[in-house]
């Protein structure tokens, strides 16, 4: 018996942030997904209002200090989730697009020129899986002596965005595609 009192405290524990807990969990599925971190801007200009009023509440309602702990605590818990989540996907994504630039350069470094294709450098099953997704490889049209590749994928922070290889300095650069 002392069980299902256990279980029916613990109900009535959960009642009270449940609808915070079922918030944060769709906020955090929504703004985990490829391209969706800058949505993280409006989701700041949310919370804080409501952190704001709650540290009001905090200072003014003494009886209500624990739910207000308990509500900041999942919100925190969920921006934590969901930054690691945009910062593991990015590492793992330039890790990636670092080794293809590489087996580049590498490529122009043995045969004097850029390869015509990734085929030719032999991509890694990485690319067939789609972990790089959305990306793609361009030899320059003219045929000066500093024309580079172009080697590029899609942004893992911001839709529509490209993180683009700069063979000559050997960096990466975020590039805003033109809305013309």
């Amino acid at each position: 018996m002392q069980n299902l009192s256990e279980q029916g405290s613990r109900a009535t524990e959960l009642k009270p942030v449940l609808g915070s807990l079922l918030a944060a969990g769709i906020m955090t599925f929504l703004l985990s997904q490829r391209g969706a971190a800058f949505m993280l801007i409006l989701f700041g200009f949310i919370c804080i209002p409501w952190l704001l009023q709650s540290i009001y509440y905090y200072i003014s309602k003494p009886a209500q200090r624990k739910l207000l702990m308990q509500k900041i605590r999942i919100w925190l818990i969920a921006l934590f989730l969901i930054t690691g989540i945009h910062l593991l996907r990015h590492h793992h994504v330039r890790n990636q697009g670092q080794d293809i630039a590489d087996r580049i350069q590498h490529y122009a470094d043995e045969h004097g020129h850029y390869p015509p294709s990734l085929q030719s450098i032999g991509t890694p099953e990485e690319l067939k899986k789609g972990t790089l997704v959305l990306f793609g490889y361009r030899l320059p049209d003219n045929k000066e002596s500093d024309a580079q590749p172009a080697f590029f994928y899609m942004s893992t922070y911001v839709a529509l965005h490209v993180e683009r290889y700069d063979f000559n300095t050997r960096r990466w650069e975020h590039e805003i595609p033109d809305r013309d």
